[in-house]
């Protein structure tokens, strides 16, 4: 095969070096092209690591490109861009640029794609913590390892973090293929997924093919999981929405969202256990993220940067 493996990055040089390393010592018979596209038109520090890769000769061949304006699918459509353009590309991969993988990860995931052929794969995503954190914070379910226990056809994958995707199902999901109205909220992954399984394209998972993101400080705190959770709520009200409509989505999903704010509620109350409280207290974030998603209210999750 004939990878292009795609990285969007901000403000995260040291993270990017990382992910790069990890990359120039994949174990593999195929043959690899890295694009990099760095979202800070201002500091650049994305395309200076790649440029400083490439003078001191890279393994693959490298290049960088600048999305001056702010968001993570117009990063996302310009790598797939520039992916597609490169003469003989099979597939298309991502992961994030605070992720490293694994020495045998390129090729599990074309294997994995072959065996049960796939359009799209997803893969493992370990979590390694930069610094130590409290024990109530590492038992959250939104730190914990994204693994499925074996490797298989699926129903879905939701998430760029990890993934291999055929270049002809990416053609065929036109020419932008991540919906820009998600900017910075996320979920134009799990938007684009969505649509392909709606067309009919196959997906798999790869438990072999592993990644590691690196977590910062600034996301093991109360704050920022029950924030992820109210955004998670809110971007899978938006996917639903797109597809199904407003009235639609709201009627199936009302007694879920009940539920979410009663058991969140109630559940908090119950316990003096932090770890439970904030775990069960995402349940209710998550129920108002829903309403602010079928009420058209954007959490703008990614406007700041995590990690460097």
């Amino acid at each position: 095969a004939r990878i292009i493996v795609c990285i969007a990055t901000c403000n995260r040089p040291q993270g990017l070096r990382r992910t790069l390393g990890s990359l120039a010592a994949q174990q593999t018979r195929h043959e690899l092209e890295v694009l990099v596209a760095d979202n800070d038109a201002a500091r650049q520090e994305g395309m200076a690591v790649v440029e400083r890769q490439a003078a001191e000769g890279y393994r693959w061949p490298i290049e960088a490109l600048l999305v001056a304006e702010r968001g993570i699918p117009l990063v996302r459509n310009a790598l797939v861009a520039a992916a597609l353009a490169r003469p003989g590309a099979t597939h298309v991969a991502m992961l994030d640029d605070d992720e490293a993988a694994s020495p045998g990860w390129i090729d599990a995931m074309a294997d994995t794609a072959l065996r049960w052929d796939a359009d799209v794969v997803g893969g493992a995503v370990l979590r390694e913590m930069d610094s130590a954190i409290a024990p109530w914070a590492a038992r959250h379910p939104l730190l914990a390892p994204k693994q499925r226990g074996q490797s298989g056809p699926v129903a879905l994958v939701d998430s760029t973090a990890n993934v291999l995707m055929a270049a002809h199902a990416l053609r065929a999901m036109g020419e932008r293929p991540f919906d820009d109205r998600m900017a910075l909220t996320g979920g134009s992954d799990k938007q684009l997924f969505t649509r392909m399984q709606r067309k009919g394209f196959h997906f798999a998972w790869s438990e072999e093919a592993v990644v590691t993101e690196l977590i910062p400080a600034s996301r093991v705190t109360a704050k920022w999981l029950l924030m992820r959770g109210y955004r998670v709520g809110m971007t899978d009200m938006m996917v639903e929405r797109f597809h199904k409509g407003r009235l639609r989505t709201l009627l199936a999903e009302a007694p879920r969202i009940a539920a979410g704010f009663l058991v969140g509620s109630l559940g908090a109350v119950a316990t003096l256990d932090r770890g439970k409280r904030v775990e069960r207290l995402g349940k209710l974030y998550r129920a108002a993220g829903k309403v602010a998603g079928l009420a058209g209210v954007h959490y703008e999750e990614y406007r700041k940067v995590h990690g460097a």
